[in-house]
């Protein structure tokens, strides 16, 4: 199951600048957003990658629907009904036209319903005159003559406006049927948690509000015929008349369109969680608690599978753990494990561990994968002092944020970057910054750093070639692996 590509990637979700989602693969193929994505529709997909790349702009309670969640995970029947809709991939609307309708339906035209008035009145006089007297009036038929060729002439004259109004009706009809599959499931079901009786309420307001656009629809079908078109217009005015009923259901329904969407996408999140969670009965269900950030045992990277080794965790609010190893040996993924799961979490997701517990206002935040832009005129060190820079002024806003780093400074010399580092580490101590380092540098392991430093590692065998547990150990890394594997490719040269 994880390695399905059918779902969308979210590629088009990548931001180099978010706080996390950039260091993490959260989008982009074989991304967590494309493990856990089973939506349908753009609305859907939006609101996954929203969750996905914006747990510090959300607490858990407001995250996490967990009771609704649950439900959707229990419900195994309908959620693979639902989830086996179609893919809806709306054209865009042009919003910025909708305003033609409104000119075209200005005050100085909506007077217009009179002349089918006219012309019944003149139809209903000739019935009545000739019944009684067998006698078709002249005056009834000139009139009505009249009246019709009038009727076709103010049709062809406005003919462009009402073409620019029926365009954006047939368009905003088209997209209301890309989302009746599921706004209709949404609505037969009888959901029992309140979040999901409150979208279900949602869609079955708008499921009502579509009953007269779907007339308005099969009026608009008879155009197609060019003698019925004449007939219709010349008599009735059809296309005037059905625009302007279109004109009143977009000011009295069309502003309750964002709140729908709003809803269908927060719904497929849910399932789609739902049906990551199902997917994984082996995951644990995470815990909150109070008196830590992050306490894990055992933890595994989602991606890795039954391949992946787990490891133990825990950290607290102002504490700096200092990762250090050998090249290969798993700091960088160890990083990522504890961020996505944290993610994974806040989402109400099961995690990969026997355990994971996590407080409810925990924030995130990385610095892993720094690059240079060319065209900005941005040297790849430039870039790691503007990322460090952000990472501090989010940890100055919250004690709840952990700063997530990988070996920073990565783009000077070694001297300049342990003294660099050791500034940077004095301050967070100062500021009580819960701080995440892995680096190479031994030396930074023996700072002054009081109580609130953990030193760490993940240490090789001393073998030939060296073996990678990826085991988390406390304590300073001492076997290193660099120089080793440069000889062995200087030795292959040689032959």
């Amino acid at each position: 199951m994880d390695k399905n590509i059918s779902f969308q990637d979210g590629s088009n979700y990548i931001d180099i600048h978010s706080p996390y989602s950039y260091d993490l693969d959260i989008f982009g193929s074989g991304s967590l957003f494309q493990r856990i994505n089973r939506t349908t529709t753009f609305s859907g997909e939006k609101a996954l990658a929203q969750k996905l790349s914006n747990i510090n702009s959300r607490t858990t309670e407001d995250s996490i629907k967990q009771d609704a969640i649950d439900e959707l995970m229990l419900s195994s029947d309908f959620r693979e009904d639902y989830l086996s809709t179609p893919h809806f991939k709306p054209k865009s609307i042009e919003n910025n036209t909708l305003s033609d309708t409104d000119i075209l339906l200005s005050k100085h035209i909506k007077w217009i319903w009179i002349f089918p008035i006219c012309i019944a009145l003149c139809i209903l006089y000739l019935l009545i005159n000739y019944i009684f007297t067998g006698i078709i009036s002249p005056v009834a038929s000139t009139t009505l003559t009249a009246l019709f060729l009038l009727q076709l002439f103010i049709t062809i004259v406005v003919s462009n406006k009402i073409k620019t109004a029926l365009r954006i009706s047939k368009s905003i009809i088209d997209f209301n049927k890309g989302y009746m599959p599921v706004i209709v499931k949404i609505s037969a079901h009888s959901f029992k948690t309140l979040q999901l009786q409150k979208i279900q309420k949602v869609a079955q307001n708008y499921l009502e509000d579509l009953k007269s656009i779907r007339r308005i629809e099969s009026i608009y079908a008879l155009r197609a015929n060019p003698l019925l078109w004449i007939l219709l217009n010349g008599f009735f005015l059809i296309d005037l008349l059905e625009t302007l009923k279109f004109h009143q259901w977009k000011v009295k329904r069309w502003e309750s369109f964002p709140m729908l969407l709003e809803n269908i996408g927060e719904f497929e999140a849910l399932a789609s969680f739902a049906q990551f969670n199902f997917n994984h009965p082996d995951y644990c269900i995470p815990r909150l608690r109070e008196d830590i950030l992050i306490d894990m045992k055992n933890g595994k990277h989602p991606f890795m599978g039954i391949s992946g080794v787990g490891n133990d965790f825990s950290i607290s609010k102002g504490s700096i753990s200092i990762i250090t190893g050998a090249n290969m040996s798993g700091k960088s993924t160890f990083l990522r494990t504890i961020a996505v799961n944290l993610i994974l979490a806040k989402n109400g997701c099961r995690v990969p561990a026997e355990a994971f517990d996590f407080n409810p206002n925990s924030q995130l935040f990385t610095s892993m994968r720094t690059r240079d832009d060319i065209k900005g005129g941005v040297s790849y060190f430039q870039s790691e002092i503007i990322r460090l820079d952000k990472a501090i002024d989010l940890a100055l806003s919250s004690a709840y944020v952990i700063l997530i780093l990988d070996e920073v400074l990565k783009g000077t010399n070694s001297v300049d970057k342990l003294e660099g580092t050791k500034k940077l580490l004095y301050f967070f101590v100062e500021k009580s910054f819960t701080t995440i380092l892995a680096t190479h540098d031994i030396d930074v392991t023996s700072l002054e750093l009081s109580s609130v430093r953990r030193n760490y590692c993940f240490e090789i065998t001393a073998e030939n070639p060296p073996k990678y547990p990826y085991k988390l150990t406390n304590g300073v890394c001492q076997n290193k692996n660099a120089s080793f594997l440069i000889n062995c490719i200087l030795q292959k040269t040689r032959k």
